[in-house]
């Protein structure tokens, strides 16, 4: 078991910091960093720690909510992209979408007379297949509260 010191007067153990924050620094001043930057005193007592996980945990809460509030105000259409290529504006319901898309496909591959026109129609429409799936509402954040706290710690 290896001691962390902090401003050059407190130290902590690796197994409490392991204990409260899920994993150990890669020296003692990436924690004395970590309470910098969420502006913790260290005052050498296990209750800094738990002070330095509540407050690091309070932000990355903070990032995810505002994450999810930003996913719900942006309607992102993950087909928009796909029908743009032929002349279709995606108005995100998805049923219209699809059909608006595969009428478009059909008539331009219809009138395609070159080997070169098919191909580039056959390959939207694989790629069709894949953008038009439904997808469940919520999405995982994309940073994990582990991931986040690696970058004050590592």
């Amino acid at each position: 078991m290896s001691n962390f010191t902090v401003n050059g007067v407190y130290s902590y153990t690796s197994a409490n910091i392991y204990s409260y924050l899920g994993r150990i620094p890669s020296s003692s001043l990436k924690l004395e960093r970590a309470f910098d930057e969420f502006n913790i005193t260290p005052k050498g007592k296990v209750d800094d720690l738990k002070k330095l996980e509540k407050a690091m945990y309070a932000e990355y809460s903070e990032q995810v909510q505002e994450q999810i509030e930003n996913q719900n105000n942006e309607k992102v259409i993950p087909w928009a992209g796909l029908m743009a290529q032929i002349g279709v504006r995606a108005t995100g319901d998805y049923e219209k979408d699809y059909a608006a898309f595969n009428n478009a496909i059909d008539l331009l591959s219809q009138s395609a007379i070159d080997g070169q026109a098919m191909t580039y129609f056959a390959g939207l429409k694989s790629e069709a297949a894949s953008v038009f799936r439904k997808t469940s509402g919520e999405q995982p954040p994309t940073i994990t509260f582990e991931q986040y706290q690696a970058q004050f710690l590592s």
